[in-house]
Parts: structure tokens; C-alpha cells; sequence
């Protein structure tokens, strides 16, 4: 596999596994992708090949046979150099949301036709959140909502959080946030939390539906 990136498909269902596969090889260039049909054999994966100095992506089903994959998610999420991206039949509120307040980066619906899919993760590329448009009308009707508004006013965010908020709606992770604004990765941390606190959000794709609904993308 080439030294810049690592890709692991969770999927129990062969043949679009082997789909999932040959897509994301193909948009991320790499000549092999992990591949794991349950919990048990996603979490063996990551133990035996995941180096965390490298950038990982990771497809991951939510109805898997040993459990739900935001289990495996939420172990990501404690990866700062991983991004997991559910793949699932499930466009309900609740999954949707427990997925992103596990860890989510983005939310692909199998609905969707492999091309389409293939496109969300190009959008990676370019710094887009990888959400399916039916998730993405969900989660902007959620902010409509009086039960989805903003714990804190927009006032509430310093200068700074506000940059910080900036560059993660557009994608970057905290390494990379942190070395644009020339400071600390765990300051970068910080900030993070305290603009999901403020914002009442639990996602990074929360916070680029955020930024972008404030003028800041």
C-alpha cells in the first residue's frame, strides 16, 4: 500500500464490500484497501495494520452482525488522524445522529448509486463533508427546528473559535487545523470542544452544516 494512506471498508455483505473497495481505491489511489465484514474482524484490522502516523478512511456499516459500527466509530473518533464515514441503509433520525455523535465524519446512504457515492468521497478531496443529499436535508430541517437551536448565541464564539470552526467545516482535521493556524494541536482540541459545547453539536459534519450557515465556507 502506498506510504500516504490507508482505507478500510466495514461492510458483511460481499459484493458491495468488493464495490465500496474498488471505489475508494480508485479515488484515493491506492492499489489495496482493509476489508471487514464485522466488528470483531474491523477491530483485528486496526490492530494489526492501523499506523497511525498515516491518514486513515475508513467506510463503516452500521448493521453489522456482531453490533452497531458506531461502536467501531467512536474508536476512531479517538484517532486524530482517521475519518469514518458511515455506509448504511439507515436514513433515520436516530441512526443518523448517533452515528455523528459517535464520531461520523460523513454519512453515505447505500441507496445511492455507486457513482454517486464515488463523488462524496472525491468531495473529501476537496475539503467537502461526504453526506448523502437526503441526509443533508435531514440534518438542515434539524436545525430549523426550535428543539435544534444553538445552546449559546453565535456572539458566543471568540475570534479564534470562530477560525478554528472556519477550517474544520471545511474538512481539515486537527493536525492540519492546527498547522494553518500555527498553534498546538491540543489548543486546537480545546477549541473544538468548546465550539461543540456552544453549538450544541457532536460532529464534524454538524460543524460544517454550522459553518456554512453562518457565511464562514
Amino acid at each position: 500500500m502506498p506510504d500516504d494512506r490507508q482505507l478500510l471498508i466495514v461492510e458483511d455483505i460481499a459484493q458491495l464490500r468488493e464495490a465500496l473497495a474498488e471505489r475508494a481505491a480508485a479515488v484515493f489511489g491506492v492499489s489495496q484497501v482493509g476489508e471487514a465484514d464485522s466488528l470483531a474482524a474491523a477491530n483485528a484490522w486496526l490492530d494489526r495494520h492501523r499506523q497511525v502516523e498515516l491518514p486513515l478512511v475508513a467506510l463503516v456499516d452500521l448493521g453489522l452482525p456482531d453490533g452497531s459500527g458506531d461502536r467501531l466509530i467512536a474508536r476512531l473518533a479517538g484517532d486524530g488522524n482517521a475519518v469514518a464515514i458511515v455506509t448504511t441503509i439507515f436514513e433515520d433520525d436516530g441512526n443518523v445522529m448517533r452515528a455523528l455523535g459517535a464520531g461520523a465524519q460523513g454519512y453515505l446512504l447505500k441507496s445511492e448509486d455507486m457513482a454517486g457515492i464515488e463523488e462524496r468521497l472525491r468531495g473529501l478531496e476537496r475539503g467537502e463533508v461526504a453526506v448523502s443529499p437526503k441526509i443533508a436535508r435531514l440534518l438542515l430541517e434539524r436545525f430549523r427546528t426550535p428543539a435544534a437551536t444553538m445552546a449559546e448565541p453565535e456572539a458566543a464564539l471568540t475570534a479564534r473559535e470562530t477560525e478554528v470552526l472556519r477550517i474544520i467545516g471545511r474538512g481539515l482535521t486537527i493536525p492540519e487545523t492546527a498547522e494553518a493556524l500555527a498553534i498546538g494541536a491540543q489548543t486546537v482540541s480545546t477549541h473544538v470542544k468548546n465550539i461543540y459545547r456552544k453549538l450544541n453539536i457532536a460532529s464534524r459534519a454538524e460543524a460544517a452544516i454550522e459553518a456554512a450557515r453562518r457565511g464562514l465556507l
